[in-house]
């Protein structure tokens, strides 16, 4: 990036970045937005049909998308003020939007807004899977703890989306299909070979871990090298991710017919 350009004061406001190690995993900051999502989720399940006929519904589904599409730009706007805490980042095209978890908030915010159904059919597997992934490895924010905008940003980008998701399980009946799941996979197919070709084309970039550099993210260091094969088992290890989640969701929706039917019998 152009030094003229590059405006990187304020860094140690609360827009920017601290020192390595500011926010530490397994911690109260860690946990604690993975515990407020859990208690919004329950609150979504216990009101789901008050607030299914409340006249404010259509208010609740617009500000949840709003705040997913603001915590995404806010990401870019962030860095066009204070520029990158990484070194190697310094070019902003090395951060365009073409991870999973990005696509992730911005379908799931048009998605909610719009109650569709094709994008919840994504949405669900890919929230429930790749969202969830970096809530308990959330290694890109080890330079940001509470003190700065990048920790709120990350946790509302990562937790908003499988709360849009489910509020629309439990407040609208939507359900996922198992033969719809090939619509996740393509999506993700689709991602990686942009991101491929943007490896490529860039010089230092590593959109979804696909070039081969794998700092800080020890377990794509046991994938193949090779940028196709390790296409070729990341989609295998989506697809079974994506079956249990399918399978795990029709347990508990199993279990909870279960137990809606034995508290009918015993108020009868």
């Amino acid at each position: 990036m152009n030094p003229a350009i590059s405006n990187d004061f304020y860094k140690d406001g609360f827009f920017g970045y601290g020192d390595q190690g500011d926010f530490k995993l397994w911690s109260f900051a860690h946990f604690a937005p993975i515990i407020l999502m859990i208690g919004i989720i329950v609150l979504i399940y216990v009101f789901r049909k008050k607030i299914a006929k409340s006249k404010h519904e259509e208010n609740i589904r617009y500000i949840l998308g709003f705040l997913m599409l603001i915590e995404e730009m806010s990401y870019y706007w962030r860095v066009l003020y204070v520029g990158s805490a990484d070194p190697n980042k310094s070019d902003l095209l090395t951060l365009l939007p073409l991870q999973v978890c990005e696509w992730s908030c911005i379908f799931s915010a048009f998605m909610i807004m719009k109650k569709s159904k094709n994008l919840y059919d994504i949405c669900y597997y890919v929230c429930l899977v790749c969202s969830v992934i970096p809530l308990f490895t959330p290694i890109v924010i080890t330079n940001a703890g509470p003190t700065y905008y990048r920790y709120y940003q990350f946790w509302g980008e990562h937790t908003l989306p499988i709360i849009a998701v489910l509020y629309l399980t439990f407040v609208h009946g939507f359900r996922p299909s198992l033969i719809k799941i090939y619509k996740p996979i393509c999506f993700l197919l689709v991602l990686a070979i942009i991101a491929a070709i943007a490896n490529k084309l860039i010089p230092g970039a590593d959109y979804l871990y696909m070039s081969g550099n794998t700092e800080g993210v020890p377990i794509m260091g046991l994938l193949p090298s090779n940028v196709y094969g390790r296409m070729a088992v990341l989609t295998a290890i989506f697809l079974v991710l994506f079956i249990c989640v399918y399978y795990i969701t029709q347990l508990v929706m199993l279990i909870n017919k279960k137990i809606s039917e034995r508290k009918t019998v015993k108020a009868d």
